[in-house]
């Protein structure tokens, strides 16, 4: 074979490896399967919250041994249905004090963009286990709205503001949902 010959040859074969079903490197197939996975992220946290809002949850308690140590801690079980498939996430058996220090630390956040993740959507969508607690605690469900509920755990901010619609111009190339 002549050096062009295999020069073509390697770069077919290289084509052809993109073209191959799995892992890929075809700049499409990548976006848009990151693009299937934020959807669906996102119609997950909608789900929660629907859950959250209708009061279709609960929450168990369970022991879980820690390797090495013997000892065992307690973790909290998050069960609710989405389209009529049983759901359950785990989240962290966080005290009340501490649930209300990370929201607070959260709106003292300089980026707008963090601060916009207290609002109900974002956080399900980008914190589960944050969200979760946050309706543990503040007991959400049909007769308490999650506002309430964050206004409740942290009383000292003015939350019209925090959780109003209007929000600043967006810098290039940073996204909200």
């Amino acid at each position: 074979l002549s050096a062009q010959d295999a020069s073509e040859s390697q770069l077919a074969a290289e084509m052809m490896a993109g073209m191959a079903p799995g892992k890929s490197n075809n700049p499409l197939r990548v976006s848009l399967k990151a693009a299937r996975q934020q959807q669906s992220a996102i119609e997950l946290a909608s789900a929660r919250l629907f859950a959250a809002m209708a009061g279709t949850y609960s929450f168990h308690e369970k022991q879980v041994g820690m390797m090495g140590s013997g000892r065992s801690v307690t973790i909290i079980e998050v069960r609710w249905t989405r389209d009529g498939k049983d759901q359950s996430e785990v989240i962290p058996n966080w005290p009340v004090q501490v649930v209300s220090g990370i929201v607070g630390v959260t709106l003292q956040d300089t980026d707008a963009t963090v601060r916009s993740n207290i609002k109900p959507h974002n956080m399900a969508c980008v914190s589960p286990r944050m969200f979760w607690s946050i309706v543990r605690h503040g007991q959400v469900g049909p007769n308490k709205t999650f506002e309430a509920a964050l206004k409740q755990l942290v009383p000292d901010q003015d939350w019209a503001v925090l959780l109003s619609r209007t929000q600043e111009e967006l810098q290039e190339g940073k996204y909200r949902y």
